[in-house]
């Protein structure tokens, strides 16, 4: 299964959302990188060791394994252990190299969705020019990631029915698509408010998810981690475990679980 978390312009948080949701989310899941123009988890996420995730395992060594007419590969293996308990899939971290692992991305997304697990795929930018959408497209569900500034509401406006058409299934009963929200403490009511008018007021039947709650020291303490009592009891996992049961109830059929019941963390440093 696959969940794709990604923004329309530029990325507000995209990629921290898609950590904490690793954190925070029930059974087997991996994080996968696969935004074509560059990965930043390499340079963000310590690997277990404490060092710098190696080169490989990496997207672009999956992608070798997963092409057409091979052995299935087992996703789990290509997936590099993290400080923060987060199996990580690294992305490229350059666009040359993102480019080389494009032509197979569709291969990737039949075998994340295929997954007894769960993929949590950072795709970047939801833009139709980026590859990446094809993962994002046998995705269960899609987070578009935004800020609800006067800005990005006006690029909600002009996206989010195109994109619903784009990766949605018609067969389904409500779209894959959903918003998150990126905003403090203050504004989270206020945003919610506005994006949702402005939804019902375009017809759309994307729903609000939730709102990721924008805390700049708390990203700096989860980037620089181990684990630790802090991170799982801070802001950005509550919101985390927030937005998955919201999903939940989005989503029950999709997600395969009647509810929600977060995990247990063990072995939290203090």
């Amino acid at each position: 299964m696959i969940v794709a978390v990604g923004s329309d312009k530029g990325s507000p948080g995209a990629t921290t959302l898609a950590t904490v949701l690793g954190m925070v989310w029930p059974g087997e899941r991996v994080v996968g990188e696969l935004d074509p123009r560059g990965a930043d988890l390499p340079f963000r996420l310590m690997h277990v060791s404490g060092q710098h995730m190696p080169a490989t395992p990496s997207l672009a060594t999956l992608a070798v394994d997963a092409r057409p007419g091979a052995v299935q590969p087992q996703l789990q293996n290509y997936a590099q252990p993290t400080v923060l308990g987060v199996p990580v899939i690294r992305g490229e971290v350059s666009t040359r190299a993102g480019a080389r692992v494009a032509p197979h991305l569709p291969s990737i997304a039949q075998l994340a969705a295929s997954w007894n697990g769960t993929v949590i795929a950072d795709v970047g930018s939801l833009q139709p020019s980026n590859p990446a959408l094809v993962v994002a497209k046998a995705a269960a569900v899609v987070l578009l990631v935004m800020r609800a500034s006067t800005e990005g509401l006006g690029h909600l406006r002009s996206r989010i029915e195109e994109l619903s058409e784009y990766v949605g299934d018609p067969r389904r009963a409500r779209t894959s698509v959903g918003v998150v929200l990126v905003a403090d403490s203050r504004d989270a009511g206020a945003a919610v408010t506005r994006t949702r008018a402005l939804l019902d007021n375009i017809g759309s039947p994307a729903p609000v998810v939730g709102v990721f709650r924008h805390n700049p020291a708390a990203a700096a303490a989860l980037w620089s981690g181990p684990l630790s009592k802090k991170i799982v009891r801070g802001p950005l996992a509550r919101s985390g475990e927030e937005l998955i049961r919201q999903m939940w109830q989005l989503w029950p059929d999709e997600l395969g679980r009647a509810t929600y019941r977060p995990p247990a963390h063990t072995a939290v440093m203090s």
